[in-house]
């Protein structure tokens, strides 16, 4: 019975080989079309290496539009609204077009955009109204097929703030190519996420709005292909290469510090500034184990300010790595930061009575516990002697 159970799945993988992996992937997306605004990371390394195998046999040549994005969203060309726009003339447009020209000229309204304004300008005004206005749907079980069918577009985009990343996508570049700025839509080899390429100065940028959308801290605002490429895979022979740091946000706010030592110094005061992301310059020459100790830093104070002992410090770092300086052969520690609410419960719609009805049957089943010898005690609070200083953060990375 078991071979023979045994030999039907393998006849079921067999027959599925090639298709089965763009269900898991259609689903991944469906989900973060109506509950979340970034890209879940759903095991990702694993997913990736499944739809790896995939690859030889499907590999069409790369478009850039009409591109299927895990067999449910296509990448479609919005250059008659665009066109529309600059001319003036509508009588090409469908009703749904001019719907969404409409409500394009009402955005661009919303986000004070000047004609005196530089590219990068009037591209950084349109990225902060999109991760900050656009927001999706937060109801537990809200379920609106209504919408689902323009989620990739920039109607639904803009009228129901519900979409997936080639909403996101084709919808910056219809602002882009409204406003004159050379833009296209990237998509990763596997077909399962989507992002934009903008031209400034001469020079090409990555910008991902899907994956800031609801933060907007620049972490994925005018990257390089080698900053994207620790993410995503991409034809490099077919898009255009990304280099130059620029106008990339953290580089432009670009701090540096004596030694790996003194990041924690670095940050609190990039994060008292407010700054969404900072790259960190060294004076000394960094080599593995200083990376090393860095990474441990960033993920002590990461720690620290999850705990919520400092009600004035409402911060969490949201990814950090390293990248070299296209400018030298130095490193540079590239930190994204945001905002957080310590109450894991805000957000819910729930009364104060149902907030304590909850944290006390938490608390009781997990009453009993011995908590872990990290400096952290069961009401995640820090305790006072283990807030951490420089010869804390020393001691830990030894």
């Amino acid at each position: 019975m078991e071979t023979n159970e045994m030999q039907t799945e393998a006849t079921v993988s067999k027959k599925h080989k090639g298709g089965a992996w763009k269900v898991i992937v259609a689903v991944v997306l469906i989900i973060g079309a109506v509950g979340s605004t970034t890209v879940s990371v759903f095991n990702l390394m694993t997913l990736k290496s499944y739809i790896a195998k995939q690859e030889e046999e499907e590999n069409p040549e790369t478009t850039e539009d009409y591109v299927k994005i895990a067999e449910s969203y296509e990448i479609l060309p919005t250059t008659n609204i665009s066109d529309a726009y600059k001319s003036g003339d509508t009588s090409e447009l469908s009703d749904k077009e001019k719907e969404t020209l409409d409500m394009a000229k009402a955005a661009i309204k919303e986000m004070k955009i000047k004609d005196d304004m530089s590219d990068f300008e009037k591209e950084k005004a349109v990225y902060d109204w999109m991760t900050s206005s656009l927001q999706q749907d937060r109801g537990a079980l809200t379920v609106i097929p209504s919408t689902q069918e323009d989620c990739d577009k920039p109607y639904g985009v803009l009228k129901y703030h519900n979409a997936v990343c080639v909403g996101y996508a084709t919808t910056f570049r219809m602002f882009m190519q409204m406003m004159d700025i050379e833009c296209m839509v990237e998509h990763n080899t596997e077909c399962y996420h989507s992002w934009n390429l903008v031209k400034l100065d001469g020079d090409w940028y990555i910008t991902d709005i899907f994956s800031d959308a609801g933060n907007g801290n620049y972490a994925h605002f005018n990257m390089t292909d080698s900053m994207w490429g620790q993410e995503q895979n991409w034809d490099h022979d077919y898009f255009p290469a990304a280099n130059s740091l620029k106008y990339n946000m953290a580089y432009q706010n670009k701090k540096t510090a004596d030694s790996v030592y003194d990041l924690p110094k670095v940050l609190r005061a990039a994060m008292d500034e407010q700054l969404g992301s900072v790259m960190i310059a060294f004076k000394e020459d960094i080599d593995d184990e200083d990376a090393q100790i860095a990474s441990a830093i960033a993920s002590s104070i990461d720690n620290i300010l999850m705990s919520g002992s400092y009600k004035n410090m409402p911060y969490a770092l949201g990814g950090y790595n390293w990248i070299q300086d296209p400018e030298g052969d130095s490193y540079l520690f590239n930190v994204s930061m945001g905002t957080y609410n310590t109450d894991a419960t805000a957000g819910q719609n729930l009364s104060e009575k149902q907030q304590k009805k909850i944290e006390k049957a938490v608390q009781k089943a997990f009453e009993g516990l011995t908590p872990m010898d990290n400096g952290y005690s069961m009401d995640g609070t820090y305790e006072e002697e283990t807030v951490m200083n420089e010869a804390v953060v020393e001691e830990k990375v030894k």
